[in-house]
Protein backbone atom coordinates (compact mmCIF):
# COMPACT_ATOMS: atom_id res chain seq x y z
CA UNK A 1 0.00 0.00 0.00
CA UNK A 2 1.08 3.12 -1.28
CA UNK A 3 1.61 5.94 1.49
CA UNK A 4 -1.14 7.87 -0.73
CA UNK A 5 -3.29 5.33 -0.02
CA UNK A 6 -2.44 4.80 3.57
CA UNK A 7 -3.41 8.76 3.59
CA UNK A 8 -6.29 8.47 2.15
CA UNK A 9 -7.64 5.33 4.26
CA UNK A 10 -6.78 7.28 7.33
CA UNK A 11 -8.58 10.20 5.64
CA UNK A 12 -11.42 7.95 5.47
CA UNK A 13 -11.40 7.04 8.80
CA UNK A 14 -11.35 10.00 10.27
CA UNK A 15 -14.58 11.21 8.94
CA UNK A 16 -16.00 7.86 9.35
CA UNK A 17 -15.18 8.64 13.43
CA UNK A 18 -16.64 12.58 12.97
CA UNK A 19 -19.84 11.01 11.40
CA UNK A 20 -20.52 8.73 14.31
CA UNK A 21 -19.66 11.06 17.13
CA UNK A 22 -21.94 13.42 15.44
CA UNK A 23 -24.49 11.35 15.28
CA UNK A 24 -24.09 9.86 18.83
CA UNK A 25 -24.52 13.58 20.14
CA UNK A 26 -22.54 13.46 23.35
CA UNK A 27 -21.70 16.02 25.55
CA UNK A 28 -18.63 16.43 27.67
CA UNK A 29 -18.73 18.34 30.84
CA UNK A 30 -16.47 20.18 32.21
CA UNK A 31 -14.91 17.56 33.63
CA UNK A 32 -15.17 15.21 31.00
CA UNK A 33 -13.58 17.58 28.61
CA UNK A 34 -10.38 17.76 31.62
CA UNK A 35 -9.82 14.53 32.25
CA UNK A 36 -10.32 13.99 28.15
CA UNK A 37 -6.90 16.90 27.49
CA UNK A 38 -5.38 15.58 30.92
CA UNK A 39 -5.76 18.89 32.36
CA UNK A 40 -6.67 20.97 35.03
CA UNK A 41 -10.00 23.33 35.22
CA UNK A 42 -7.72 26.56 35.26
CA UNK A 43 -6.07 25.25 32.44
CA UNK A 44 -9.27 25.42 30.39
CA UNK A 45 -10.25 28.36 31.54
CA UNK A 46 -7.01 29.62 30.60
CA UNK A 47 -7.40 27.50 26.73
CA UNK A 48 -10.50 29.19 26.60
CA UNK A 49 -9.11 32.64 27.21
CA UNK A 50 -6.21 32.49 24.44
CA UNK A 51 -6.83 29.64 21.87
CA UNK A 52 -9.92 30.28 19.90
CA UNK A 53 -10.01 27.24 18.01
CA UNK A 54 -10.53 25.30 21.08
CA UNK A 55 -14.33 24.19 21.07
CA UNK A 56 -16.66 26.56 23.25
CA UNK A 57 -19.60 24.97 25.37
CA UNK A 58 -23.07 25.57 24.41
CA UNK A 59 -25.77 27.09 26.16
CA UNK A 60 -26.10 23.94 28.29
CA UNK A 61 -22.26 24.76 29.54
CA UNK A 62 -21.50 21.10 27.95
CA UNK A 63 -19.20 20.43 24.77
CA UNK A 64 -20.04 18.68 21.61
CA UNK A 65 -17.62 15.68 21.63
CA UNK A 66 -17.79 15.88 17.42
CA UNK A 67 -15.83 19.17 18.10
CA UNK A 68 -13.71 18.47 20.78
CA UNK A 69 -12.65 15.04 18.76
CA UNK A 70 -12.34 17.42 15.62
CA UNK A 71 -10.53 19.75 17.30
CA UNK A 72 -7.72 17.28 19.01
CA UNK A 73 -6.97 15.71 15.59
CA UNK A 74 -6.60 19.78 14.23
CA UNK A 75 -4.15 20.23 16.92
CA UNK A 76 -2.72 16.81 17.63
CA UNK A 77 0.75 16.94 18.79
CA UNK A 78 0.65 20.53 19.32
CA UNK A 79 -0.55 20.78 23.03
Amino acid sequence: MTSEAIAHQLQVLTTAVLALVNQAGKRLTRAEVCERQAIHRNTLMRRLQTDLTFPRPGPDGKWALADVVAWELKNEGKN
